[in-house]
């Protein structure tokens, strides 16, 4: 069996559509479809049956500026409009998908990976989605959940678990390496408050980096496919292009390798 392992990334997990393109394209047919954060919500639009382009035409059509909470709820994201979106273009259950699927989520009370795979679909999708402080917790029974790449960014053990033998995995947050400044001390002093918000980011996503690089030796997928998603941020939705650009080339660029693998399937 075969399983395509999605990471989270904000708008830089849109690159998993332009990987789907190009495995379409190989005519590579995941068994299985496991995914975390934006992993997660475009693994469940692949497992739906949903093609690339219908994803990117998707994608063109949503006014990001609408899911936006504009009340004094302290969230980014309008849980109301979220709802809405999840009701009109997926099945509200895991058991009407096309291809089974594990969306990994973190409970906040005790501290662990939940793996969520049957039931209630869009309650599973908000959870796995739920960046704490931009988007509101979702309760599930006595858990508090929020988004699952705090603890496992790239799924590849949710594929495994479902039973995949092989695992193509999407590393949709590799760290980039910044231009060291020559003077730290002048950039700190004249740094704006806005630079907060950007260390905290840069803080996570290597924290992050590196906790990813442990469940990965433990964890080896097949084949990793580490799109250079330059210049796209985690809010930067309004450069989808780019990120799924930067899916499609560095798929492409592992097409041998993908190839050599469906052979051996």
């Amino acid at each position: 069996m075969l399983g395509i392992a999605l990471g989270g990334g904000g708008a830089r997990g849109l690159c998993h559509i332009g990987v789907w393109r190009v495995l379409q394209e190989l005519e590579v047919r995941p068994d299985l479809v496991s995914g975390t954060s934006m992993g997660g919500l475009v693994g469940a639009f692949i497992a739906a049956g949903y093609s690339a382009t219908e994803l990117e035409e998707i994608t063109a059509s949503i006014g990001w500026l609408k899911l936006i909470d504009w009340g004094l709820s302290g969230r980014l994201l309008s849980t109301k409009a979220y709802r809405a979106f999840l009701e009109e273009h997926l099945p509200p259950t895991f058991e009407e998908l096309e291809l089974p699927l594990v969306l990994t989520t973190t409970d906040v009370v005790d501290g662990q990976i939940h793996y969520l795979r049957s039931g209630d679909l869009h309650t599973a999708i908000r959870a796995t989605t739920a960046y704490p402080g931009l988007v509101e917790p979702v309760p599930l029974g006595d858990a508090i959940l929020v988004d699952g790449g705090i603890l496992n960014q790239i799924p590849v053990d949710g594929a495994l678990f479902l039973g995949a033998r092989r695992v193509i995995a999407v590393n949709a947050t590799a760290l980039e390496p910044l231009e060291r400044p020559r003077n730290v001390e002048k950039v700190l002093r004249r740094r704006p408050v806005t630079g907060a918000f950007k260390e905290a980011m840069r803080a996570i996503d290597v924290m992050q980096t590196q906790l990813t690089m442990a469940r990965l030796s433990l964890y080896r997928p097949d084949v990793l496919i580490d799109p250079p998603i330059e210049g796209v941020d985690i809010q930067d939705f309004h450069k989808a292009k780019e990120a799924i650009a930067a899916g499609d080339e560095a798929t492409r660029a592992a097409a041998d390798r993908i190839r050599r693998l469906i052979a051996v399937e």
